[in-house]
């Protein structure tokens, strides 16, 4: 099933806002280029953009889900205490007491590690609010609790790199959407999404391929990944009525307009703002 609840990016004049043509995009970790990552901020800023902010998540020592990639706060937050121990081995309370903002910018000082609870009770204000969940070290049963509680499970899109995973969760919390990240060099990317595409998706709403850049590029952005196999992608995911997203982790406008010209509409970027102005320039550039 395509995914139902997109978010379309509002591209200059003459550009379709919505349809078969509309751009659709993940904030990696809320927009770590632009934003402290996996904060409230984080997630805000992605959502008034037009993006879905991904999301990762895992458990504390007292159960409480919260939202933080790495398994410490070393690197993404001001601890000077505790600071290399597992947060599962920390209270919620004990996580809270550092700032999750400031390391990145002054101006997001005061921002913590949020629960995923406070992440729902925002997305129950917007009622057209996405997020990627991407799971660290979560309670299943708590996890599908929690999303019923808010009623938000339609518009969460679990996030993994083994299609196992993603057929789980997809059993475990009804009206969960799943997507199959696949990263690696490009012959295991290419071999993953085409044993991927032999078992016709089953599971999935959306697969993601890790674009690396060129260095032998030189000036601009090429990527390893070639053209060809980018059609292929596309078109055995449209024959299922599954979405194909890109995750280029570096790209300019040019670049990114060879990726709108394949005709690739989903895609995955650290830099939601700057992305959304290349999409712009391109629409107002093709007249589309």
């Amino acid at each position: 099933m395509s995914v139902l609840w997109s978010v379309a990016v509002l591209v200059s004049a003459g550009a379709a806002g919505s349809g078969p043509d509309a751009v659709h995009f993940q904030a990696h970790r809320g927009g770590l280029k632009e934003v402290p990552e996996n904060t409230l901020a984080a997630y805000r800023y992605a959502w008034d953009l037009g993006a879905i902010p991904e999301v990762d998540i895992c458990a504390t020592k007292d159960g409480v889900i919260i939202c933080l990639h790495d398994n410490t706060l070393k690197r993404t937050t001001d601890a000077t205490a505790n600071y290399d121990v597992p947060v599962s081995r920390l209270t919620f309370e004990e996580i809270r007491h550092w700032d999750a903002g400031a390391w990145f910018d002054p101006k997001y000082a005061g921002e913590k590690v949020p629960s995923l609870e406070e992440v729902l009770q925002e997305m129950a204000r917007r009622k057209d609010a996405q997020i990627y969940l991407d799971l660290k070290d979560v309670d299943l049963e708590a996890l599908g609790r929690l999303l019923g509680k808010y009623g938000v499970a339609k518009r969460v899109i679990f996030c993994h790199n083994k299609v196992e995973s993603c057929r789980t969760m997809r059993e475990a919390v009804p009206g969960l959407r799943t997507m199959l990240w696949i990263g690696g060099d490009v012959p295991e990317i290419q071999a993953k999404f085409r044993q991927a595409a032999a078992a016709e998706f089953k599971g999935l709403d959306q697969v993601q391929l890790h674009l690396h850049a060129d260095p032998s590029a030189g000036s601009g952005v090429r990527y390893l990944m070639d053209a060809a196999f980018l059609r292929e992608a596309l078109a055995l995911t449209r024959e299922k009525h599954i979405d194909l997203e890109v995750l280029p982790f570096a790209f300019d406008c040019a670049s990114l307009s060879g990726l709108l010209d394949l005709g690739i509409r989903w895609y995955a970027t650290d830099e939601p703002k700057r992305f959304t102005a290349c999409v712009q320039e391109y629409f107002g550039a093709t007249g589309e």
